[in-house]
């Protein structure tokens, strides 16, 4: 056995020890933070950064290289590595205009919409509570979602639509929202508050906000539009969910003082202060509820897009974390943040004109820092950011074509009536890698489970194999490519989408010299490759 094969051998024993060394509230004018000039160009967001970050113009001049840039937009747009085809190409191309070129294309892909319905399933998901009698499956909503993002469907409108929505969850996947949270009036509308605008209401359900100025009648007020929602939670098939209306119901503010005793009755009011009247229908109320959310004089809905999509393409949003930006939380860049919200609601809150604009700017293209200091100036601090599950299982399906497996139903038993659903390749990955989208950057750590699915998981094994058998991506590469500082360069390819540095090519030709069997020497290294943090980080 190689030294590598060793050490791999001994890391898989020894686990990963080795791999960790109201708008009052806002204190703003409405008018003023929904100005809408014409939508920005990207030159005209690399000034804003310039200015507020009182840069000089030369900081934005040095950007990443081609194989950097190509591989930092794919896996924010379409959640995955470039292939080395895709590569080729992009770095043969010699026009000025290869970059946004290529972002056109990323944008029109369906992996696009995937991507990005992966994350809102993600940003609603983490935080509701799994019920008692079934388990909770987003397949159906993400693809409903992916088909509304590809199209370019405008984000109110998605929204709205996602608010409003009633019937089983199969036939109508945007009432998932509602549905899998039980339609519980709390939960509901600390969500709605949270997930679409940004506000963290919650803590006023009890008790007037200690940190912001949410008062606990305007949270009881907000849960008021949902009173008369119904959800039917039906034996281990989530899609089987049903909302729909009860029928009647008014809303009444429990008493704090008192439980056994009457609360307040409430009147559906929005944190603006628009009020409708009670006796309204359960699609009445969400309906108007789902309006006021939803439009351009909200002064949080556009705000709270603008800033998720800003922290995920940056590594730090304006503010953290993502799903706070109440009055208690001072943003970093706020001369950014402002005038590019306007121009997403002056275009009609086109998401992919919003992605088009910062992914072709000088100051997305900068390097980025691993641990980027406070002190530094707000730009400056932007930082590498940590893949999403389902951003390392498609990056993994790319370098190696892992198949995704899933294990038969298990049957349910006397002992166990409701045994949970098998878990895929897919499933397995994304759940180990995962984490919740709105928390910081530096709230979200890497963990030994990660490691040891890497190093260890028998499917992600049998793709490492190249003996010529295997039929992997590793042994026909090895079998049409008999010079080795070639294969070397097409494993860097597929996996990190960059060519290696000439000290990473030398070591890699002396591991494969110093080895009697080419194919397990190459094993070590694509095992090396994928177990590196550079694979499930985004650079």
């Amino acid at each position: 056995m190689s030294t590598f094969s060793s050490l791999r051998g001994g890391l898989r024993t020894i686990g990963s020890a080795l791999f960790f060394s109201g708008v009052c509230a806002l204190n703003i004018s409405l008018a003023d933070d929904v100005t809408t000039p014409p939508p920005l160009t990207s030159a005209q967001l690399d000034r804003l950064v310039i200015d507020a970050a009182k840069l000089d113009d030369a900081d934005l001049a040095d950007v990443v290289t081609d194989e950097q840039y190509l591989r930092r937009v794919s896996l924010d747009l379409i959640g995955r590595q470039p292939t080395p085809d895709e590569l080729a190409v992009f770095l043969l191309d010699t026009t000025e205009t290869k970059r946004s070129v290529a972002v056109e294309k990323l944008l029109a892909s369906p992996e696009f919409g995937k991507n990005w319905a992966s994350y809102w399933s993600d940003v609603i998901g983490y935080r509701i509570p799994p019920p008692e009698l079934t388990f909770l499956d987003y397949t159906i909503f993400e693809q409903w979602l992916a088909d509304r993002i590809n199209q370019n469907a405008p984000w109110d409108q998605t929204v709205r639509a996602i608010l409003v929505a009633s019937g089983k969850v199969k036939d109508h996947p945007e009432a998932t929202f509602v549905g899998f949270h039980g339609a519980d009036t709390t939960r509901l509308a600390a969500e709605t508050a949270r997930v679409f605008l940004s506000l963290q209401i919650g803590c006023a359900q009890c008790h007037d906000h200690p940190f912001d100025e949410w008062k606990r009648e305007q949270f009881h007020e907000l849960a008021a539009y949902f009173v008369r929602s119904s959800a039917k939670m039906p034996w281990n098939d989530s899609s089987e969910i049903e909302v729909k209306d009860k029928g009647k119901g008014e809303y009444e503010m429990p008493n704090v003082a008192d439980p056994t005793k009457k609360g307040t009755m409430m009147v559906p009011t929005f944190l603006t202060g628009s009020k409708l009247e009670n006796g309204k229908s359960d699609i009445e109320r969400r309906t108007e509820l789902a309006a006021v959310v939803a439009n351009g004089t909200n002064p949080w809905f556009a705000k709270a897009y603008v800033n998720r999509v800003w922290a995920r393409l940056m590594g730090r949003g304006f503010h953290e974390p993502v799903d706070d930006i109440g009055a208690g939380n001072e943003p970093q860049l706020r001369e950014v943040h402002k005038p590019l919200t306007a121009s997403f609601v002056e275009s009609g809150f086109d998401a992919k004109e919003l992605f088009r604009t910062i992914v072709n700017s000088k100051a997305y293209q900068q390097r980025l820092t691993s641990n980027p200091s406070l002190a530094e100036k707000p730009f400056a601090a932007g930082r590498t950011t940590k893949l999403r599950g389902d951003e390392v299982f498609q990056s993994l399906v790319t370098a190696i074509e892992l198949p995704n497996v899933t294990p038969p139903k298990i049957e349910p038993t006397k002992e166990i009536r409701f045994p949970p659903p098998p878990k895929s390749t897919k499933d397995l990955v994304s759940e180990i890698f995962g984490f919740d989208p709105s928390l910081r950057p530096e709230d979200i750590s890497r963990t030994l489970g990660q490691a040891m699915l890497l190093m260890n998981n028998d499917q992600l094994q049998k793709q490492i194999d190249a003996k010529p058998a295997s039929s992997t991506v590793l042994a026909k590469l090895l079998a049409a490519e008999e010079d080795n500082t070639k294969a070397v360069k097409r494993l860097f390819q597929l996996v990190l989408a960059r060519q290696p540095s000439e000290a990473e090519t030398t070591i890699a030709l002396e591991h494969v010299s110093s080895v009697a069997n080419r194919p397990e020497a190459f094993e070590d290294l694509l095992w090396s490759l994928l177990n590196s943090a550079e694979f499930t980080t985004k650079r």
